[in-house]
C-alpha cells in the first residue's frame, strides 16, 4: 500500500479548522462490515460508531446498525462477519441507516483503521441514496506506520510482528487486550481505544493540530 501524502479541502472541516487541537476535537470512531470487499460490488451490511471527545471515549454515544441492503449476502462471508441471512432480511434500508450516520458524525472528523474501505463503500451506497457523505476522515493504520517510522526503532526491533497493519495485530502492539473481532460496533470500540494510544504519541511527536493530522494520515 502507498503511504502518500493525502490532500484535504477546507470546505470538509465544517466548523472545524486546520488549527483545531487535536485534544479539542470531535471524532467519529467507525468501522463496517461489507458484503465483501470487492469495491465494484461490495454492500453495506452494518455500521458501528463511537464518539471521542479529544482522547476520551464517550461510551454513551453509540451507534450500531444492520443493514438490508436487498442482495444475497455471500454464504463465505457470514464466516467473518456472523450475519446471517436473517439478520440481515431484519436490517434496516440504507437510506435510513445513513441518514442516522450522518446525523451522529456531525461535526465530526471520522476516524478508522484502513478507513478508506468503509469511506469508497459508504460515499457509493450514499451516491446511490442520493446523499452526501463527505466529512474528513484519519486512517490509524497510517498514524501507526507513521509513527513506528518516526520513531526510527532499530531494524533487530522490527520483525514481521512489527510491520503488520491489521487492526488487531496494531491493537496488540499498543498493549490492548483484543476479545473479538469483526463486529462494527466492537471494532469501532477497538479503535477509539487504539486511537487514544495514537493521540498521546501523536503529543510527544509534536503534532497538535487537525491539519498537521490530516497531511500525515487524512483521506
Amino acid at each position: 500500500m502507498p503511504w502518500r501524502l493525502s490532500l484535504w479541502r477546507p470546505s470538509r472541516l465544517g466548523h472545524l479548522s486546520r488549527r483545531t487541537r487535536l485534544d479539542c476535537a470531535r471524532w467519529a470512531v467507525l468501522d463496517s462490515e461489507l458484503t465483501s470487499l470487492d469495491n465494484q460490488s461490495n454492500r453495506l451490511l452494518s455500521i458501528g460508531a463511537i464518539i471521542m471527545d479529544g482522547g476520551k471515549i464517550r461510551a454513551g454515544e453509540q451507534f450500531y446498525r444492520v443493514v438490508n441492503p436487498g442482495v444475497a449476502v455471500p454464504v463465505k462471508t457470514i464466516l467473518v462477519h456472523g450475519l446471517r441471512p436473517d439478520d440481515v432480511a431484519q436490517g434496516e434500508p440504507p437510506r435510513q441507516v445513513l441518514q442516522q450516520l450522518r446525523e451522529f458524525t456531525a461535526g465530526a472528523v471520522l476516524v478508522g483503521h484502513f478507513v478508506r474501505i468503509d469511506l469508497e463503500v459508504l460515499r457509493k451506497e450514499c451516491r446511490t441514496a442520493g446523499l452526501e457523505f463527505d466529512l474528513p476522515a484519519v486512517d490509524t493504520a497510517k498514524v501507526h506506520r507513521w509513527l513506528s517510522l518516526r520513531n526510527k526503532r532499530s531494524p533487530e526491533a522490527w520483525d514481521d510482528r512489527t510491520d503488520r497493519l491489521d487492526l488487531i495485530s496494531v491493537a496488540r502492539e499498543h498493549q490492548i487486550e483484543v476479545e473479538d473481532a469483526h463486529h462494527a460496533l466492537y471494532d469501532a470500540f477497538l479503535t477509539a481505544r487504539l486511537w487514544q494510544k495514537l493521540l498521546t504519541e501523536l503529543g510527544l511527536a509534536k503534532v497538535q493540530t487537525l491539519g498537521e493530522l490530516l497531511r500525515i494520515a487524512g483521506e
